[in-house]
């Protein structure tokens, strides 16, 4: 059987960022190949068939070990396949990989920990948001997290939606949940959902609301049975803190993907709420114990978090996460490459971590710079959340 027989399986797309990848939108799995493997996958992808069959002359066994593999991951496939053919270039180092995409700034929620704070009418354009995604791909992007406010109250939704089938990127949907009908449900085109619990009824229900924890968890088991792949989301607040373990138990008897246990930084509403806030040698060992995640990528090393990320508000402001929305790196209208090129990354050189000698920082990788600063008043200050869930600070 000669290889021009076989084809790049539809959901595989080639990326090059800070090593040649094959990656899979539909699972977020993220394959490490070299120059050579690279290269022969490229021609299955364009169908360059003269090239494949000289693959064939040469009977190359690394080409045949890596066609074997890649069979057996589903990279490859022998069924001819209608796919996309996204631009194949070198990302800038270090790459942009997830990108937060903001489309608007309505809520259907006064949720008292958001650190969005005020909900506006303000929405990123059809237009701006088609830019912006194309930049992103473009790039090499891998995944983008379309957010709010809640994103299904962006008044043209729907012309957003039907844009995102067009992109080689894996697109996550980030939503409370309380405006996923089966109508939405039957017709969005994003990979994952996610969806913020935030405890049991009482603890959900004491930052979002009478009445929304119900109507949360029916959205989640509809996701679901809808075929979408469904992440939770929790925060750590004072009226959570004893229901984790049946958060636990409630979630894995949902097979869920992925579940994110992260604490609260004092911005936003919470300013306003600050009681709500749980101290990090509390919050740490929650942050120990719980959660759970189906994939992890390899980062450039030697940056702390973000190195990867960028965030898009619904006003059109670019910043290093959706937590320094207020301190931009500029507009999108200057274009997305030139606004990542200005970034200034954190590195963990210049981390107090280092000075201190944790062994946990190359897992850790400093913790939430924004947190970190919002508590000490300091650039470089450790995520005192993170030592506590490492242990190197006990309670």
């Amino acid at each position: 059987m000669k290889l021009s027989d076989f084809y790049l399986a539809e959901d595989f797309y080639l990326k090059l960022i800070e090593f040649p990848a094959v990656y899979n939108i539909k699972t977020d799995a993220l394959y490490c190949l070299d120059e050579r493997a690279f290269n022969f996958l490229s021609k299955l992808a364009i169908r360059d068939l003269s090239s494949l069959n000289s693959f064939d002359k040469e009977k190359d066994e690394k080409i045949r070990d890596l066609l074997e593999v890649a069979i057996s991951e589903g990279i490859v496939t022998k069924e001819p396949t209608a796919r996309l053919l996204p631009k194949i270039r070198q990302s800038p180092i270090p790459s942009l990989r997830y990108l937060e995409l903001q489309i608007t700034k309505r809520c259907n929620l006064r949720c008292k920990h958001c650190f969005v704070g005020e909900c506006l009418n303000v929405d990123l354009s059809v237009e701006e948001t088609k830019k912006i995604l194309r930049e992103f791909e473009d790039m090499q992007g891998l995944r983008v997290l379309i957010t709010g406010g809640e994103p299904l109250l962006h008044p043209h939704f729907d012309r957003i939606n039907g844009f995102l089938k067009e992109l080689a990127i894996r697109k996550v949907l980030f939503t409370n949940g309380l405006l996923l009908t089966d109508k939405w449900l039957k017709k969005l085109h994003v990979h994952e959902i996610q969806i913020s619990l935030d405890g049991l009824k009482d603890g959900h229900e004491s930052l979002r609301g009478k009445g929304t924890f119900e109507k949360t968890l029916s959205a989640i088991r509809r996701s679901i049975d809808f075929g979408f792949e469904v992440s939770v989301a929790t925060v750590i607040h004072k009226n959570n803190i004893d229901e984790f373990n049946k958060i636990e138990e409630l979630l894995k008897g949902l097979s869920i993907r992925d579940w994110t246990v992260d604490a609260l930084t004092i911005t936003g509403n919470l300013e306003l709420n600050t009681d709500l806030w749980v101290h990090p040698s509390v919050a740490g060992k929650i942050m120990r114990r719980y959660g759970f995640s189906k994939e992890e990528h390899p980062r450039a090393e030697g940056y702390a978090c973000g190195a990867h990320l960028l965030s898009v508000s619904a006003d059109g402001k670019a910043a290093y996460c959706s937590f320094f929305e207020s301190s931009p790196l500029g507009n999108i209208k200057e274009g997305l490459e030139k606004i990542w090129a200005r970034k200034k990354h954190f590195l963990l050189q210049n981390l107090e971590c280092i000075n201190l000698n944790c062994p946990y920082i190359q897992e850790c990788i400093g913790g939430c710079r924004y947190r970190a600063q919002k508590i000490s008043g300091k650039e470089g200050s450790p995520d005192l959340f993170k030592c506590y869930q490492f242990e190197r600070l006990q309670s």
